[in-house]
């Protein structure tokens, strides 16, 4: 089809044009409202001895009893019956597209056959709207370990397992995508809701004018047979 023939069907059916830009405008409100980024934080609390401390070279960060006692208090604070596992450090909460949630996992190095904890740490991980609304549930989730570890503490002082949470981890970031990706995302959804428009009005058009054959055709027929 000629340009010509593309903005004729484009005329002759605007509405449908009409149709899919509203709809592409929606979508860009959609995404003008999540473009402007989210908070998040990776708080860690790690486990150990009473008598310990992080740093003890050879300490119970590696012991499996503790280890088990963080996966107890990771399934009781994120409300699970069995412990979240992630098996990257790193991987970002929000990097799945999220805006609002929490996750609370116990990191694992093994594979699809089998667990392989290297350390009794578990990190709370949360992605909000608001800093304010990070913050609050950062607190939430660190009373509910707190009171968790209360309740599942062993009995007696040898065998006393305590918390540490780290300091660095407690920050809270701001994650928004720059001003270039931006206007460029802008440029693209602009540029496929012409598109699309063009090929609904096309795609209407074509049908109108098929439906129309199609009658003028049985009209023939019954006056023939006339």
């Amino acid at each position: 089809m000629t340009l010509r023939g593309l903005l004729g069907a484009m005329r002759r059916r605007w509405y449908a044009v009409a149709v899919v830009l509203l709809a592409t405008a929606g979508l860009t409100a959609l995404f003008a409202a999540s473009a402007d980024g989210v908070y998040t934080t990776r708080t860690a609390v790690s486990f150990t001895y009473g008598y310990e401390t992080p740093l003890t070279p050879s300490n119970s960060l590696v012991d499996e009893d503790v280890i088990a006692f963080a996966g107890a208090v990771a399934a009781d604070v994120g409300g699970v019956r069995e412990v979240v596992r992630y098996s990257a450090a790193d991987a970002p909460y929000y990097g799945a597209g999220l805006r609002e949630g929490m996750f609370v996992g116990l990191l694992d190095h093994g594979s699809q056959w089998g667990p392989s904890y290297g350390v009794a740490v578990i990190v709370v991980q949360l992605v909000g709207p608001t800093k304010e609304w990070v913050q609050t549930r950062q607190q939430d989730a660190l009373a509910r370990i707190a009171g968790s570890v209360a309740a599942h503490q062993p009995q007696g002082p040898e065998v006393d397992i305590a918390t540490h949470i780290d300091p660095l981890s407690m920050r809270i970031e701001r994650i928004a995508p720059n001003r270039l990706s931006q206007i460029a995302a802008f440029a693209a959804l602009a540029a496929a809701g012409v598109l699309a428009a063009a090929a609904a009005a096309v795609g209407t058009d074509r049908v109108l004018a098929r439906g129309q054959e199609t009658r003028a055709a049985g009209g023939g027929s019954r006056e023939e047979d006339r």
